[in-house]
This record gives C-alpha cells, sequence and structure tokens, in this order.
C-alpha cells in the first residue's frame, strides 16, 4: 500500500493551498511547532471553549495518537467531500492553539473504482496531552470519560459531534422521521452514560435502538434539537437540519384529550375560547422544552372531548402543531395551563390536580413534605404545604415546582418550597397528622385512607427521591482481582411506625414487583424499608425510570449505569487492575462436591478460613458464608 500526502498551509486561505511531499512542508510544520503557544503543555485544560470542540471530536471518530518517541497528539480524520468543513474545524482550533496541521491523504485501494482514496486529516504536535489520554483510554482501548464529557459539552459540542455522526431521516413529505446519532463504537453501558448527560445537559430523552445508535423518533424533541444546533452547523451539512413545516389539516370535528382535573362543562364553546385566547403564542423554547418533554413520561387519567373547531382555530391549530411538534392535545392543554397560572384554580380535594400532582404531592408529604395552618385574613385558619432542603438539592425540588405549577413555588429564601392557602392542604393536614394540643410536637402519620391514593409510580419515586438511599456494600476478592458491590434501596421512614410502614408495603407491592422488607433501625420508631437483593434493587430502579429520567439531578440514586460508573472510577484509583462487578447470586460459582468435602477437612484440622480460602481459590467471606451454610444443614 502507498500513501501520498498532501499539506495544507496553516496560513492558507478557506481551502488552503497544497504542499506536497517536501522537506519545505516538513519544515514549515516543525517551525510553527516551535513558535507555537508556549502554554501548550496545558493544552487539554487550558481553554473551556478548546476543550468542548476536542470533546465533539473525540466523541466521533476522533482520536489521541502516540508517536514513536511516545508523545500524544491528536488526529481527527473527515472524508474527503467534507474538507470545507474539516478546514473550517481546523481554523477554529488554530485560533486556541497554533499547533494544528491540515492535510489530505490518498491511500491506494484495489476496492474503489479511481484505485485509491482520499481523506482529510487534522494533526496537531505532539503536545502534553497526557491527561486527557488517561481520561479517553484505558489500556490502549478508546473510552468514554463522563466527567470531562459532563463538564465540557456545549451547544456548539453537540452541533459539531452531529454533523460527524448525525443523520436526519426524513419522509417524501418532509415529515421529520427520525433523528440518530451513530454511537455504535461505545458499549451498552457507555451508551447509557451518553444518554444521561444529553438529559442533564440540554433534557432530551434519547433512545437506543437495536443497531446501538441514540436515536430521538419524535417531532417536538427532533425540531427542539435542529432548532439548537443550527447556529452551529456548517453549509457542507445543511441538509442536516432541513425542518420543513409540514402543515397536516386538522379536522372540524375532532376529539381533545385532556387531563382529569381540566373538567369543562361545554367543550366546544370553552376550548375554541383557550385556543383563541393563547394557542397562537405556544413556542418552544429554552424555558418550557424541559416541561412538554418530561410530561411525556406522564400517565394521567383523562377525558376525551368530541369538539367542533373554529376555522380560524383548526388554521392556528396546524400552525403551531407543525413548527413546534406537539400534539393537538399537548396544545389545547398548554392553553389551560397559561389560563391556570393567570388564575389558579382553587384546589379542594386530590382531584383538582392530575395523577401525577396527586401521587407526587402525597409522596412528598410522606417524605419531606410539611402541612401546617395559620390564620388567614378572610377566610380563618387555613392550611398550606413546605418543604425545606438543602440548597443542593434545589435542582430536584425544582423538579417538583415544574410539576406542580402554579401550585408550588420557591420562596424569596431559596431553600423553602411553598403553597398557596387552600382547603386541599386543611384536608390533607387532618390526615397526616394526630390532634394534639396546640404548642405540643404534633405526630406525621400514614392514614390508611391515603394510601389507597398511591396509585402511580411518580409516588414511590418521591418517597425515594426525598427519603431514600441508594447503599452500597463492597467486597474484594484478591484472589480474582474482582470487587464485587452490591446496591440496596432504603426508605427512611423511621419516624413511622411498624403497622404503618407495613400498611405501606402493602400498597408499593401493587406499584412495583421489587421485594422491600422491614429491617430494625435504633433510631425513630425502630424501623426502615429495604431491599435485600441485587435483583429487587435493580428491578425497583428500572421500574421507576420513566419518572426519574425526568429528574437528572437525582441520578446518583436513581440511575444505576451512573451510579455505577463513578463507583468504579473511585475503585480504579485504588485497584487500578482490579474489575468492578455488580454482586448477584445467580453469578456466584457453586462449590463442587470435592470442594466442599475439601472444606470440611480442612476445617475439622483446624485451618483458617484465609488459608482454606487460598486453597479453594475463593474469597475469605465465600468460605465464611459457605461454612456457615453446611452447619445450618448439619453437615459440618
Amino acid at each position: 500500500m502507498t500513501i501520498r500526502k498532501l499539506i495544507y498551509s496553516s496560513n492558507s486561505r478557506s481551502h488552503g493551498f497544497l504542499l506536497e511531499d517536501s522537506k519545505a512542508a516538513k519544515e514549515q510544520y516543525t517551525t510553527n511547532c516551535k513558535n507555537s503557544n508556549p502554554k501548550i503543555n496545558s493544552l487539554p485544560s487550558a481553554n473551556q471553549k478548546l476543550n468542548s470542540l476536542l470533546c465533539a471530536l473525540l466523541l466521533g471518530s476522533g482520536r489521541i495518537m502516540s508517536s514513536p518517541t511516545n508523545h500524544k497528539y491528536f488526529r481527527f480524520t473527515f472524508h474527503i467531500k467534507h474538507s470545507e468543513w474539516a478546514h473550517s474545524c481546523y481554523q477554529q482550533l488554530q485560533s486556541y492553539v497554533s499547533v494544528f496541521l491540515i492535510k489530505k491523504e490518498q491511500t491506494t485501494d484495489t476496492r474503489s473504482k479511481f484505485g485509491f482514496t482520499e481523506r482529510v486529516m487534522i494533526e496537531s504536535a505532539p503536545c502534553a496531552a497526557e491527561a486527557l489520554y488517561c481520561d479517553w483510554y484505558r489500556k490502549g482501548s478508546k473510552v468514554m470519560p463522563l466527567e470531562f464529557v459532563e463538564q465540557h459539552m456545549t451547544t456548539q459540542t453537540l452541533a459539531w459531534w452531529y454533523q460527524e455522526c448525525g443523520h436526519l431521516k426524513v419522509k417524501e413529505n418532509g415529515t421529520l422521521e427520525k433523528l440518530i446519532l451513530s454511537t455504535e463504537q461505545w458499549t451498552e453501558h457507555e451508551l447509557r452514560l451518553l444518554q444521561y448527560v444529553v438529559n442533564i445537559k440540554f433534557n432530551f430523552l434519547f433512545a437506543v435502538d437495536g443497531q446501538r445508535r441514540l436515536i430521538l423518533y419524535d417531532q417536538l424533541q427532533i425540531k427542539y434539537f435542529l432548532g439548537m444546533v443550527e447556529p452551529w452547523i456548517h453549509l457542507v451539512f445543511s441538509y442536516k437540519i432541513k425542518n420543513v413545516e409540514v402543515r397536516k389539516p386538522v379536522a372540524k370535528r375532532t376529539t381533545i384529550r385532556l387531563p382529569n382535573q381540566i373538567s369543562i362543562p361545554s367543550p366546544t364553546e370553552e376550548i375554541n375560547q383557550m385556543i383563541q385566547q393563547y394557542a397562537s403564542s405556544i413556542t418552544v423554547t429554552t424555558e418550557n422544552f424541559q416541561r412538554f418533554n418530561y410530561a411525556r413520561q406522564e400517565d394521567n387519567e383523562s377525558k376525551r372531548y368530541q369538539v367542533s373547531l373554529t376555522e380560524e382555530n383548526r388554521d392556528v391549530l396546524c400552525s403551531v402543531q407543525a413548527s413546534t411538534g406537539l400534539t393537538l392535545g399537548e396544545i389545547v392543554q398548554e392553553c389551560f395551563h397559561q389560563q391556570n397560572c393567570i388564575s389558579p384554580r382553587t384546589l379542594n380535594t386530590l382531584d383538582d390536580l392530575s395523577t401525577t400532582q396527586q401521587n407526587i404531592m402525597l409522596g412528598s408529604i410522606i417524605g419531606d413534605g410539611m402541612l401546617t395552618h395559620m390564620q388567614t385574613k378572610f377566610k380563618g385558619v387555613r392550611s398550606n404545604y413546605s418543604e425545606h432542603f438543602s440548597i443542593e438539592q434545589k435542582d430536584y425540588r425544582a423538579w417538583k415546582v415544574m410539576k406542580l405549577e402554579p401550585y408550588l413555588y420557591f420562596t424569596s429564601k431559596g431553600n423553602i418550597i411553598s403553597s398557596r392557602v387552600n382547603n386541599l392542604w386543611s384536608e390533607l393536614e387532618a390526615d397526616f397528622y394526630d390532634g394534639t394540643e396546640k404548642g405540643k410536637s404534633r405526630v406525621k402519620l400514614l392514614p390508611k385512607n391515603r394510601l389507597t391514593n398511591l396509585n402511580d409510580l411518580h409516588s414511590i419515586a418521591t418517597i425515594y427521591m426525598d427519603d431514600g438511599s441508594l447503599m452500597l456494600s463492597t467486597r474484594v476478592n484478591d484472589n480474582n482481582k474482582k470487587v464485587y458491590i452490591t446496591p440496596h434501596i432504603a426508605l427512611y421512614l423511621q419516624n413511622f411506625t411498624c403497622e404503618e410502614l407495613k400498611c405501606l408495603l402493602v400498597q408499593i407491592k401493587i406499584l412495583t414487583l421489587a421485594e422491600f422488607t422491614l429491617t430494625k433501625l435504633p433510631d425513630g420508631n425502630g424501623y426502615y424499608l429495604r431491599t435485600n437483593r441485587t435483583a429487587d434493587t435493580l428491578l425497583f430502579l428500572q421500574d421507576i425510570q420513566p419518572i426519574t429520567i425526568t429528574c437528572p439531578a437525582m441520578s446518583y440514586k436513581t440511575n444505576w449505569p451512573y451510579r455505577f460508573y463513578m463507583e468504579t472510577q473511585k475503585w480504579l484509583h485504588k485497584y487500578p487492575e482490579y474489575e468492578l462487578i455488580t454482586s448477584s447470586r445467580d453469578r456466584m460459582r457453586p462449590y463442587t462436591s470435592d470442594e466442599i468435602a475439601a472444606l470440611i477437612d480442612m476445617k475439622q484440622k483446624g485451618f483458617s478460613n484465609q488459608h482454606i480460602a487460598d486453597q479453594l481459590g475463593r474469597s475469605y467471606w465465600s468460605i465464611v458464608y459457605k461454612t456457615q451454610d453446611l452447619r445450618n444443614q448439619n453437615f459440618m
């Protein structure tokens, strides 16, 4: 195979002029490197903007290479038809660090009808990229460093990544079918981490298809994505943001589905009025995309209304639907939401809230929330809801405020959520608190009549995010060089009595197949709830995932791939050659009859557990547990 390199000069114009393989070209590059920024040794962390661009290229086909002298350098490869884009990348990189070189490479290829293939490459001079190399490579293989990607991913990063690895599939009529990010090079676990990053940074909920690609299917997310990255898209990739507004006619008589709490005595009249008043102003923005997108994970009880729409309203709905990707039901619901934010409906019973709102509210009262009564000016003693929290958890509390807007809001102090006074809070306070005398401490209860209202996973997910913990126990096996990690879910509800927790367990079993048990605790009333098996822990996290994915701020206790990655990084510092594995009874190697006979014999001869473990190639604790098991079965 023969290779012919053509090098772009660093001071060339938009396409550069070509210098063939020559001493002059190489000497020019060497001179550029010598005259480059003396701070090149700090390249990986010198500039946030530079790191965001490097992040995009490394998420694609970019590489960090080793020179013959073991120095590291960057290499970014582009298809020859994207040479304009390659030169644009080169110019932008050069504006931060002037040690990059752009060149064209021809490689003999008998499979090509031209007899060769061409590509464009950007390379850096050897530089102190060891820190970045350690982040992006492990044992010579490229890995996805979550901390670096999360820290440096920006909108421009996403746009550059999309230009290299993205694909927009459009139907013949112009309808956007799906948006794809090619991520086949990453492992299943790394894909989960990428899902987490684009969620916590931009609120996108990418799926993973059968080809291990990140993918968006719905119009709302695709349109918002394209609008967000458009300012960074090069002309050569303009086809990747082709977003034609396909107007689909809206029938004069149609069905509108709305949540139960929106009660409409005269559907045609009221819905037409709301559309006329608010629909034309509906747009998807940075401020409301999160609410629109996350609301699609809810499963609220709803009603269907047959309505006759005016011609003007049909035209408005058609336009808004085409520009935003929202459904007719979502547009109408947003109209009622805007009206409710201006003039909130009075809350008299739980039915004045949606299914999701009811369950978040009840879960919050069982968890960190508090109901208190106060003297009002005109309506006597009334109750309200409040919730104190650590400022580190403000993003989580913002999730609650978003879900219960406009009924909950942050107070001026910033670390308290409060509500307006409403009859609902008085009704709930009477159930959740005992009737102690004024001035004495109140006791929070778990009323049976309210537990039956926990009919959606938002309730148990909220309890967990408020008062739960993802506990991890570890076991190091030096023989196999493995660290076993066992996760447990704990619901620290020890302020409730044992009988109350038993009643809560009954309701939890209706919502999830994950098994929780009552466990003693020397605090409060002496009991809390927890999972004992890894399978139950992971099943519970999987069950609540559709809810908790909308609150990425709590990923450290709800997102197992994320938490497992963080634990892996921590243990790798201590045991760099060890492998971290999730403990599971299914993975345990069963004892053979010969091993059991040898264990019994060595025990009878008085050998220590560690000696037996070394002889059998088992861990210390494996011998301890197996010995106890054999004694329980009267074999010893």
